[in-house]
């Protein structure tokens, strides 16, 4: 038998051995198999729980960004009713002085370059400010999250950086320069505009147009693709930096900001807001131009003179200017219908205003800056609004922040 059973084995030997391999290769495999897949789950909760800290400390950035923006657009709003204020003419005007038409002149250039600059500055504050956030979170997150990557950012280095942003603001800085960019494009288009020449909301749009594309017609002072001329210094300050590795890291930081603020993402991002501002200005312009009318024809009374003689002869004309810029200051926000004295429907896309008419509308518009709690909110606080919430904006913070938290900036 055992010789039986030694000859069985040698006969199918080979099969036994085939048999074998291929009992222990499945077996192996197997044992492979488990270990990569419980390898591969490893790595996915990893990397699952890493997004979801990412996600929770961009939204906390996000919050962080926004708080800050309104903060700085109060603080933006102030710098620019300083120094477009129109007290000094509305003082004059009240005195009912000989040069009383070089005044309404200036009115008309002061209002309409208000108006303009806070569209403008508004939205280079918020792509700057979401920038400026997304980098230092990315930064931050790096600090939290990085495997064997040394990077030291300290509560110093932070304030520094966000205080570049100041430059913008302080006296003489890019906000005075925008200031005499957009009055000098402002004069030079309306100068030849007669007080008494009358408009529709179309000539509104055309004019905004008009003067968007002068702005943007120098590409060297283009506030849109050249931001970093008006935001930030030229150069890093070297006061205040006493350690080379800080100072190393902040120029970094610096230095990867401006290459955003001059990309072509952010300079769309800009323009777009631009061309949206100008929107919401003209839906302000329309909704004042219809309750003006609605009041007027409620209290018409009848004159030999037409509309136009009375703006420029009427003795009062800067009492009414400063009733006017009270009543509609606080009057921007959805468009309302209005009804003609035979109870028909006012058309207000058909309506023409006198220039000298619209100046206190246009400058009542911008006579206070942002106010969170004004209701209606008024045009500055609109701007602001929209301009945070806006899905392009909010999409290239994002894309800065993915960037800056997931891998060193090149």
């Amino acid at each position: 038998m055992i010789y039986g059973l030694r000859d069985f084995l040698r006969r199918h030997r080979r099969k036994f051995l085939i048999t074998g391999v291929v009992v222990s290769g499945t077996f192996i495999a197997l044992k492979y198999a488990q270990r990569k897949i419980m390898e591969l789950q490893e790595r996915q909760g990893r990397e699952f729980l890493e997004k979801l800290r990412r996600l929770q400390h961009f939204e906390s950035t996000e919050r962080i960004c926004n708080q800050l923006i309104i903060s700085m657009s109060a603080e933006l709003g102030q710098a620019i009713i300083k120094d477009c204020s129109t007290d000094d003419l509305l003082q004059q005007l009240r005195d009912n002085p000989p040069n009383k038409l070089d005044l309404w002149e200036e009115m008309k250039f002061v209002a309409f370059t208000r108006l303009t600059v806070f569209i403008y500055a508004t939205s280079m504050l918020v792509v700057a400010l979401r920038i400026q956030l997304n980098v230092l979170g990315g930064y931050a997150y790096r600090v939290t999250a990085s495997d064997g990557e040394k990077i030291n950012i300290d509560e110093v280095q932070k304030e520094q950086y966000l205080l570049l942003l100041r430059n913008f603001l302080q006296d003489g800085g890019g906000l005075a320069e925008l200031i005499r960019l957009i009055r000098n494009k402002v004069v030079t288009l309306m100068r030849q505009m007669s007080l008494t020449k009358r408009l529709s909301l179309a000539d509104m749009e055309q004019l905004f147009w008009s003067l968007q594309m002068a702005i943007n017609s120098e590409s060297s002072k283009d506030p849109c693709s050249k931001m970093c001329r008006y935001l930030f210094p030229s150069k890093l300050p070297e006061h205040g930096y006493n350690n080379g590795d800080n100072n190393s890291l902040l120029q970094q930081m610096f230095n990867e900001t401006l290459d955003l603020l001059e990309s072509d993402d952010a300079a769309t991002v800009c323009s777009n807001n631009v061309c949206r501002g100008f929107s919401l200005a003209v839906d302000a312009i329309a909704e004042s131009m219809a309750e003006s009318i609605h009041l007027a024809q409620k209290s018409t009374i009848p004159s030999s003179k037409g509309d136009d003689d009375c703006i420029l002869s009427n003795p009062s004309i800067s009492t009414d200017l400063k009733a006017s810029t009270t009543s509609i200051e606080n009057k921007n926000s959805t468009l309302t219908s209005s009804v003609t004295s035979n109870d028909s429907l006012l058309n207000i896309n058909s309506v023409q205003i006198a220039l000298a008419k619209l100046i206190p509308i246009v400058s009542g518009l911008t006579s206070k800056g942002f106010d969170s709690n004004s209701r209606p909110q008024n045009l500055p606080t609109s701007l602001t609004t929209f301009y945070v919430v806006a899905e392009k904006c909010k999409t290239l913070g994002a894309n800065v922040y993915e960037t800056f938290s997931t891998s060193p900036a090149a």
